[in-house]
């Protein structure tokens, strides 16, 4: 079903069926589908999928200097820490983060969770990829380093952060949010 058609400049439609996009690993379970980036919306959005298996971590705290974000959730629960706030967000959820706040999330549930998230502008396709490709086959991302590459990608990490990828390590695992 995939297709793609150049609508003006670089700028092209794009048309995916379920499960089809470029998947790039983050450890065992966790996957990021591209559906859309920079190449495709002439640098206006990027979009992905995240699956995340139960009881693991999304990325660690952290606020992007220059991307508005939004998830939708797909399938199963995530929960949201931003701004210091805790959510719950069962399918059907819409979450808008915008640059310069503090957040992350992460699956406590039963169940795998799948949301989409659109990043505008595009380019968070490019940390993804350097993530995916740093990775030893079946080990989850080290934090260090995915809190190095976020910081190179536009992204602050506050100090202290101690979460972030991987299997959520015990019930205090809700990262705080700086002051």
């Amino acid at each position: 079903m995939s297709s793609e058609k150049t609508v003006s400049g670089s700028s092209r439609s794009v048309v995916l069926g379920p499960g089809e996009g470029r998947v790039l690993s983050l450890g065992p379970g966790a996957d990021v589908t591209l559906k859309a980036v920079r190449q495709d919306s002439n640098g206006t959005i990027s979009a992905y999928e995240f699956t995340l298996p139960p009881g693991v971590a999304g990325p660690p705290v952290h606020l992007h200097r220059g991307w508005d974000e939004v998830f939708y959730v797909l399938d199963g629960e995530m929960t949201f820490l931003i701004d210091g706030e805790t959510s719950k967000a069962p399918a059907g959820s819409f979450v808008f983060v915008p640059r310069g706040i503090f957040h992350t999330f992460w699956n406590e549930g039963p169940a795998h969770a799948r949301q989409l998230i659109v990043f505008t502008p595009s380019g968070i396709e490019d940390y993804f990829e350097e993530l995916s490709s740093s990775l030893s086959p079946g080990h989850e991302p080290d934090l260090q380093e995915a809190i190095a590459l976020l910081e190179k990608h536009d992204s602050v990490v506050p100090a202290g952060t101690v979460q972030g990828y991987g299997s959520l390590r015990g019930p205090a695992t809700s990262p705080a949010v700086p002051d």
